[in-house]
Formats: C-alpha cells, sequence, structure tokens
C-alpha cells in the first residue's frame, strides 16, 4: 500500500514518541483578530491562536525567525476582507526575501483572477479554502453575502494562475447535516483539486457554536471515506476535528482504506500504521502532502 503521511505544525500543543509540534511550522494572521465577518463557529477565536503578523514590523520579525530556525514553510491566515480574501499579499516583498520557506496560504474566497494573481506574486504554492455546499450554511452560519459559485470560482481562478488547491470541508458545518457535507465533496469534482482536507467542527467556547454538537466518529468517517471515492488525488484527515477514544476507529479506518495521511495522528494510530505501511513524519502543514505525494510518486 502507498505511505501515509503524518503531520504536526505549530497549530497546537501536540507531542507522541514519533512526532511533537515543537519545529511545526507556524500559522500566522496576517490581520491579527481582525476579520470582517462573524462566522458563528468561529468569531476569530481560531486567529487568537496565530502568531500575530498584523504589521509589517511583526510579520517581518516571524519571517526573519522562521528562516534562522531552518524551518522549511508557514501558514498564512487571518480573517478575511469585507471581499472575502485574505489579504496575505500586503507582505509580498517581505516573502521574497525568503525564497526557500514554503508559503501554504488561506486565502478566503478569491472573486477575481487579478486576486489569484496576486496570491500566486506574493509566493503562495498551495491555497487553502473550505468548500461550502449549501446556500443557507454561507449566509446564516458565516454570516458573508457569497455564493456557492463564488467558492468554485475560487478554487478555479487559484488553479488557473497556477497554485496548487486543497479544498477543507468541515464535517457538521452545514445547516443540512452530514448530506450538505457530503454535497459539497460533489461539487468539489468540477474544480479537480489537488488535495481535499476533511475536518469536523469543533465548538469553541465564546462563540454562538459552543454548544453545537460535534459531528459523529460514523459521520465524519462516512464524509472520509466518500473523499476517497470520489477523488484520486490525495484525501487526508486535518488538524481541526474532535478528538477522543471514540474518534480512534476514524483513525485507524484512515490507515486501513488508502487515506493519504492526517495531522496530529495519535501515538496508538502511529504504531498502528508503522505495522500496516510505510509511515513518512513531517512539521509541515497537512496541505502540503500535495508536494510530498508528488516528489514520492517521481522518485
Amino acid at each position: 500500500m502507498k505511505p501515509i503521511f503524518f503531520y504536526a505544525p505549530s497549530l497546537k500543543r501536540y507531542e507522541t514518541d514519533y512526532l511533537s509540534s515543537e519545529e511545526g511550522w507556524k500559522p500566522i494572521s496576517v490581520t491579527g483578530t481582525s476579520c470582517a465577518f462573524s462566522c458563528k463557529h468561529c468569531e476569530t477565536r481560531v486567529l487568537e491562536g496565530m502568531e500575530d503578523g498584523s504589521t509589517r514590523e511583526k510579520f517581518e520579525k516571524i519571517l526573519e525567525s522562521v528562516s534562522k530556525a531552518g524551518h522549511k514553510g508557514v501558514i498564512l491566515s487571518g480573517g478575511s476582507s469585507p471581499r472575502g480574501d485574505v489579504p496575505v499579499w500586503k507582505y509580498s516583498d517581505v516573502l521574497k526575501k525568503y525564497p526557500n520557506v514554503t508559503v501554504i496560504a488561506h486565502t478566503g474566497v478569491v472573486k477575481s483572477r487579478e486576486i489569484a494573481k496576486r496570491f500566486r506574486d506574493s509566493g503562495v504554492k498551495i491555497a487553502l479554502l473550505d468548500m461550502v455546499g449549501d446556500q443557507e450554511t454561507i449566509n446564516e452560519v458565516l454570516g458573508q453575502p457569497f455564493t456557492i459559485d463564488d467558492y468554485l470560482n475560487s478554487f478555479k481562478y487559484l488553479k488557473e494562475v497556477g497554485i496548487k488547491i486543497a479544498p477543507h470541508v468541515i464535517v457538521g458545518l452545514s445547516k443540512r447535516g452530514v448530506e450538505g457535507d457530503l454535497h459539497a465533496l460533489e461539487l468539489l469534482q468540477e474544480v479537480n483539486p489537488d488535495a481535499v482536507i476533511v475536518v469536523g467542527l469543533m465548538p469553541l467556547v465564546g462563540t454562538p457554536y459552543r454548544g453545537v454538537k460535534e459531528p459523529s466518529p460514523e459521520e465524519l468517517g462516512k464524509v472520509l471515506m466518500r473523499a476517497r471515492e470520489l477523488f484520486s488525488s490525495p484525501v487526508m484527515l486535518g488538524c481541526a476535528r474532535p478528538r477522543g477514544k471514540a474518534y480512534l476507529d476514524v483513525e485507524k479506518m484512515a490507515v486501513d482504506q488508502g487515506i493519504d495521511g492526517m495531522a496530529f495522528p495519535s501515538q496508538e494510530t502511529i504504531e498502528y500504521a508503522m505495522g500496516r505501511r510505510e509511515v513518512v513524519l513531517s512539521h509541515a502543514c497537512c496541505g502540503n502532502v500535495i508536494h510530498d505525494f508528488l516528489l514520492r510518486v517521481s522518485l
């Protein structure tokens, strides 16, 4: 069976006997905790856990630290502008000083080819963006004025300018339940993604979604397996997902069913995989599986 890739970026504290996040790629918010929208499942809480790169001085200091430490990449993110995109290109000149640092970015909604070019010209190699498959969720949960086509077109624009795309599907986010999440996967066939990352809703304290039920292991596994059926490109179990013993079976199923990798696997899952597949350990963002997978195939 093909190798399985395990990732541990510096998105949270994580440590096993085999892999830790101490040397992981840093997540940097180019807007600090500022965002034009107030999504019910986030309300900028996710941004609070990232490095604050909201000023040129702060951003350059972080990049210099990353480079000196020998880290191979960064995860750029931030809040959206009213137009929908995350303006990482405002630091294009800074990023060009560090050509050996791979840039993966959460782009937000990309409304034109010109904006996609700004991402490309700033050095973004892989773009991350959640795919939402129903208008009700976009309007009522995300509080955005965009459409499903706006999301699909974002991926198209990014691919047209040469950026690899790794759409995320958040199981448990859709107002239509798991069928809405599955529909988001179906829609992604139109854009031929370079990787598909399945994650799970994690209700956050201090948000309107704090009391919402997280997806069950069965629901998470169902969407993950459907992604495997639909796409020949790498399919990943991403970093944001519910944890606990009940979800260990999902991780082991991922190993057995040919899922290409996951972020922050349990130690038990790493050891389970070692007896069944070649295991590759990495400190990168799991979206980097696009490059890792292509490299292994070429070898």
